[in-house]
């Protein structure tokens, strides 16, 4: 225990530089959920340490308006509470202490945004994920605009990533000014109507940062359109959490059968974000084929 913490300190001295370079960048999921609560602090200190580009976590908005990082709707599972976070205060919130990933209680609070933020700036740029769900009774984008707000009055507007499956008429009437100034990634999958007009829309007028894929198989619209998403200089995420959104090279086969089929097959494809549930494993792998 103590030859893991020593070498998580010296890692995470050395990650100091906040995400951006021109190789493979790694997405840690929930941050790191098998050594921490997940979406908590210590998850996120971990994620760092491991060598973590991009923190997917998760937001969602209390009754009295603050932001906390949470991926249920309702506090169950992963606390010591019950009830859902819309009907609930920030102080009730935290109020409550953090379950482990097999349910035990820790002395682990729920954070706010503004918490991941302060441990998050210039190292690791946030995936803000739920960021679509608007509470009941709210106008739509709401939420949205809350979260820029905060990552703009804490200068993190640049390190700020969204993933959503708007077209960009409406991506634009939320975000404003901002998309141009966010890491912004439309999400592509076969359910989208349109897809290639909506695809051929965004390159024109924004070439995001990255287009999120979810292709369920390689003979999917979807996967038709990574061809044209390279070459528009944007580049392609997946989530190597989900074998539907991988067509089947995900975590589990890069874990249990080889990573050279799930990670390296990304990869050898394009894919130069992966989202994973394994942050420690695809950072090494991805070091061992210089990637």
């Amino acid at each position: 225990m103590v030859r893991f913490a020593t070498c998580l300190v010296a890692v995470m001295v050395a990650a100091t530089s906040v995400a951006g370079t021109n190789g493979v960048m790694v997405a840690s999921h929930r941050a790191d959920w098998q050594f921490a609560p997940e979406n908590s602090l210590e998850s996120l200190k971990n994620a760092i340490a491991f060598g973590a580009d991009i923190i997917e976590t998760d937001v969602r908005m209390t009754k009295d308006g603050h932001i906390v990082i949470m991926h249920d709707y309702a506090v169950n599972r992963t606390t010591n509470g019950s009830g859902y976070i819309g009907d609930l205060t920030l102080d009730e919130i935290r109020a409550l202490r953090l379950r482990d990933n097999l349910g035990a209680m820790t002395p682990y609070q729920v954070p706010t945004l503004e918490e991941f933020i302060a441990v998050a700036k210039g190292k690791v740029w946030l995936y803000l994920d739920k960021a679509i769900y608007d509470l009941p009774g709210h106008e739509e984008g709401t939420l949205v605009r809350k979260l820029l707000e905060i990552a703009r009055a804490n200068g993190t507007l640049e390190e700020t990533v969204f993933v959503l499956p708007w077209p960009y008429e409406k991506a634009k009437r939320i975000f404003g000014d901002d998309l141009e100034k966010v890491r912004y990634c439309p999400v592509i999958e076969d359910k989208i109507p349109d897809l290639e007009a909506y695809v051929d829309e965004y390159i024109e007028k924004l070439r995001p940062f990255a287009f999120q894929f979810r292709m369920a198989s390689l003979d999917s619209k979807t996967y038709a359109q990574l061809p044209k998403v390279l070459a528009s200089g944007s580049r392609a995420f997946i989530a190597a959490t989900w074998s539907n959104h991988t067509a089947g090279h995900d975590d589990r086969v890069s874990i249990f059968e080889s990573p050279d089929k799930g990670w390296g097959w990304l990869v050898e494809q394009g894919f130069t974000i992966i989202e994973t549930n394994h942050t420690r494993e695809l950072v090494r792998y991805l070091k061992e084929i210089e990637r």
